[in-house]
């Protein structure tokens, strides 16, 4: 679990990322950032019913988050960033997972 401070939890945050954010992007998923206001880095997690049910998308979010924790102390202070689950994602194993993130960051030059 991602501690409070890194999360995203209002719509209106989410909404703002999206209308301001730039993207990039993976086969399994969506990276999309923009320059927060506040010091530390911000992250929120988004699968849309393409993914599937509810079980299987918040198993999607699970996995990103998972996935995402390992990367923290090396990403962009000073961001927002919402990782945004592709169809399929739920049947690619952890690792993979991990290489897409990895995989976005680095074409957003995110990672330091």
């Amino acid at each position: 679990m991602l501690h409070k401070k890194y999360r995203l939890t209002k719509r209106k945050q989410f909404n703002y990322i999206y209308r301001r954010g730039h993207s990039a992007h993976s086969e399994i998923l969506t990276l999309v950032f923009c320059r927060g206001s506040v010091r530390d880095i911000r992250v929120g997690f988004s699968a849309s019913k393409k993914v599937g049910n509810s079980v299987v998308r918040h198993r999607a979010i699970r996995l990103m988050r998972h996935a995402v924790k390992p990367y923290l102390a090396r990403m962009a202070q000073n961001h927002c960033y919402i990782f945004v689950a592709k169809e399929g994602i739920t049947q690619k194993h952890l690792t993979e997972i991990k290489l897409g993130v990895e995989k976005v960051l680095t074409k957003a030059r995110l990672l330091s």
